[in-house]
């Protein structure tokens, strides 16, 4: 199959992304044409395809969005596009003309690209898949999450959005967001995609049970793993309590993604002369992660580190210089890619009891759970680990990579989203 896949940045940024760039080469692995379409940013990756990207009206907005340096006339024409881009629509078409392709799977487009993309597609007959890593299609803030709290809203009601100034905390913002999404549902723009595909069983029950999505194809694959070593392969962690705890975070530094909980939890442990570390691997760059970055440090310990963002090359060899890998969402999740990296490499997850994540890790199976945003549960979770001794970690490491290998493998994603593609 010749195969178009839509992504509004062609760089590596997180999640999202990693998943692109590892279908890409799945699929062309596997004897397809992959054809990417994106904006053209300074760090994309090298495409010969690249003269089809059309630039964004702002380079790097995206990254910085320091609005001070941003002008009223390109404001209006942020605003403009994200109702409907006619620039990459036209680009689109051009790139469409050239390959002839049989088919689009689309990941990420948002307001960068606007629905006009499925404006084309469709004139063009082009079948359409749409995967789905986030809430946006049915939560002005993506995550389900607001005022430190879980909110679904949106579900019933999108100008709840509004009300309660969901897009940067702006009234002016959250009014523009809105009226994007009345103009898209107006034009019944998912009428035109003909396959929904999630990543977690949760996000599927969430989607089905919105009436705009009714009468839509929603199909279940999980995010595979794009390399499953086998369990003899890995080097076996020393699970020793002893010698220390160590523990892992790897994600968004932000409220929703819990990790202030998670510094908490090990406070609460290190005042217990408990002997526990933590490494918090993303970018800390946010006024969130800089809050939490200082309260590090007013501790004056070495336990608990901030590490930085880490490149997916680099990836697994970071899990495997630790025993379990925290994930203390406070957010729905619908399946990050930290819980499928940390069980590839063997090794357990502690995760909050919420949404996706509450069916993706068996409690004493492949990992442990706690009460959502539950400091002390968080930290009695922690030090009972305390307890377990090397058969049973061997035990809890072997079902993670054992569950990971059923559930996420590429073999098994590779053949769903075929027989997907095939039918539409």
């Amino acid at each position: 199959m010749k195969i178009i896949i839509i992504h509004y940045r062609y760089y590596e940024a997180g999640g999202p992304e990693r998943y692109l760039f590892n279908i890409m080469k799945m699929l062309s692995e596997k004897g397809h044409e992959v054809i990417p379409f994106s904006l053209d940013y300074p760090e994309n990756k090298e495409s010969k395809y690249s003269k089809f990207f059309p630039k964004p009206i702002i380079e790097n907005f995206h990254i910085n969005e320091n609005e001070d340096r941003i002008s009223y006339t390109d404001k209006f024409k942020i605003i403009k596009d994200s109702f409907f881009n006619k620039k990459v629509f036209n680009h689109l078409q051009s790139l469409i003309d050239d390959v002839n392709p049989d088919i689009a799977y689309v990941l990420q487009y948002g307001t960068k690209l606007s629905t006009s993309i499925f404006d084309v597609l469709s004139k063009n007959r082009i079948p359409i898949a749409l995967r789905l890593s986030d809430y946006n299609l049915i939560c002005a803030k993506n995550i389900f999450y607001r005022d430190g709290n879980i909110c679904t809203e949106c579900i019933s009601n999108k100008f709840s959005s509004v009300v309660h100034k969901c897009v940067q905390n702006s009234l002016s913002k959250s009014i523009a967001y809105y009226a994007i999404q009345m103009f898209n549902d107006l034009r019944h723009f998912e009428r035109k995609i003909n396959a929904f595909i999630v990543p977690s069983l949760f996000t599927y029950d969430l989607l089905i049970s919105v009436k705009q999505f009714k009468n839509s194809k929603v199909y279940h694959i999980p995010t595979f793993s794009s390399k499953l070593p086998t369990e003899s392969s890995l080097k076996a962690t020393v699970y020793n309590s002893k010698f220390g705890l160590k523990l892992c975070y790897v994600g968004r530094v932000a409220e929703d993604k819990g990790v202030d909980l998670l510094v908490d939890a090990v406070k609460l442990l290190l005042n217990k002369n408990i002997n526990v570390s933590l490494d918090i691997y993303g970018d800390y760059n946010s006024d969130y992660a800089k809050i939490q970055k200082r309260k590090v440090e007013s501790l004056k310990t070495n336990s608990i580190s901030f590490k930085g963002y880490i490149k997916s090359n680099n990836i697994n060899k970071i899990y495997r210089k630790y025993h379990f890998c925290v994930i203390p969402s406070r957010c729905y999740d619908n399946m990050p890619n930290s819980l499928i990296e940390s069980c590839a490499n063997g090794i357990p997850v502690i995760t909050s009891r919420i949404g996706s994540l509450d069916k993706l890790i068996s409690d004493g199976f492949n990992g442990f759970k706690f009460e959502s945003d539950n400091i002390s549960s968080l930290a009695s979770v922690i030090e009972s680990l305390f307890y377990i001794d090397q058969n049973k970690y061997k035990t809890l490491s072997n079902n993670a990579l054992s569950w990971v290998t059923e559930h996420c493998d590429i073999d098994n994603h590779y053949d769903k989203l075929i027989s997907i593609f095939s039918k539409i």
